[in-house]
């Protein structure tokens, strides 16, 4: 076979970048054809193009936001056949039997599986999935400040963005403090639709965190990998329907008034809902269980709203701290302080003696 000339395979790399040059460009124009609005905000799609350059938005960050590259945890433990238990102490919650899971791990090493996981796939794509760049507002992606920034000036609507509502049941006398300790089991949907697709487990811990340094009660959680599945949702994108499937497929892990469920998803149509109080029902025996859930949300119909918040918020609810609306005090129940990540993490005076009294069941 005759060489290439030094010419020819300039030629050829010449004509390999210029390919790759138009498929980039291609992609990206696929992309931003959608000229769509954002909750009434336009964008051509020179404007998008302009974003993208100024925020160093990849192809990469659109197709992460727009579900298509890989699980980030594809290929470990925490995505697997496995029933996988993580506690503080590596052992399981007492009253499970073997048989009830797979394997145990500590927390420790539950973090140590995700931060591998996470680097691994930053190297691979060069997107962070603890803090992904892009949101998708009305199917248009948008940078994150540039999201931030027309929340700000009120040209997005935090009511068009499905904000972090959503109350059933009626009250009770709610989830409390057994020797000081509330347990938090938080399941994980393990289904490809509903498997939350950014990081949130650091999030969910600083949030039950914030309840032990407020009101000193002692926040002790399980997190549970490839248990639930919530592909029998319909429709899939439905907070309520996910509620009540949790309360049904996992109902068996709350034996105690000091149990609360947290169930996370993947791009439903609120960031998150609860029984306010917990929920209380009858069981085949006749005797009233009591069962309190909440499930969050990564993404709103795309939109991506802090994480710690919104479990903070929800958690709330369950020891009856009320919505305050999409405007009202500064606190983490009003949806325009938990929606965005600039303001802060409070309750205010009524949500916290509220949460405390309930916590504490006086």
């Amino acid at each position: 076979m005759m060489k290439k000339s030094l010419k020819q395979k300039s030629i050829a790399v010449g004509v390999i970048f210029i390919v790759a040059l138009f498929i980039g460009m291609a992609l990206m124009s696929a992309v931003t054809a959608n000229k769509g609005a954002a909750n009434g905000v336009d964008f051509t799609p020179d404007e998008l193009q302009e974003l993208y350059r100024t925020y160093n938005i990849t192809e990469n960050d659109i197709k992460f936001a727009e579900g298509e590259l890989l699980y980030y945890l594809e290929g470990t433990i925490l995505d697997s056949d496995m029933r996988v238990i993580a506690s503080e102490t590596g052992e399981p919650p007492e009253g499970l039997k073997e048989g009830d899971y797979d394997i145990v791990i500590s927390t420790a090493e539950m973090f140590a599986i995700i931060d591998d996981a996470r680097e691994r796939f930053m190297d691979k794509y060069g997107v962070d999935p603890a803090n992904p760049k892009v949101d998708i507002v009305d199917g248009v992606p948008l940078p994150k400040e540039e999201v931030q920034r027309l929340v700000k000036s009120g040209k997005i609507d935090l009511a068009d963005a499905e904000p972090l509502v959503g109350i059933l049941g009626g009250p009770s006398e709610g989830p409390h403090a057994i020797s000081g300790k509330i347990y938090a089991h938080i399941f994980i949907a393990k289904d490809d639709r509903h498997n939350p697709t950014e990081y949130v487990t650091a999030d969910t811990s600083a949030a039950l965190c914030r309840f032990e340094d407020q009101f000193g009660v002692d926040m002790i959680w399980y997190w549970y990998y490839n248990y639930w599945d919530a592909s029998d949702i319909s429709p899939a994108d439905s907070c309520s329907k996910a509620l009540e499937d949790l309360a049904e497929d996992e109902g068996g892990i709350v034996n105690a008034e000091n149990d609360i469920v947290i169930g996370w998803l993947h791009d439903m149509d609120h960031n998150g809902m609860a029984y306010p109080d917990g929920m209380w029902d009858l069981n085949e025996d006749g005797v009233i269980d009591f069962a309190p859930y909440c499930v969050c949300s990564d993404t709103a119909a795309g939109v991506d709203w802090p994480h710690d918040n919104i479990v903070q918020h929800e958690t709330s609810h369950l020891f009856n701290a009320p919505d305050h609306g999409y405007t009202g005090p500064y606190c983490v129940m009003t949806y325009m302080y938990a929606g965005a990540s600039w303001f802060g993490d409070v309750w205010c005076s009524d949500c916290e003696d509220t949460v405390d009294d309930n916590i504490w069941g006086w």
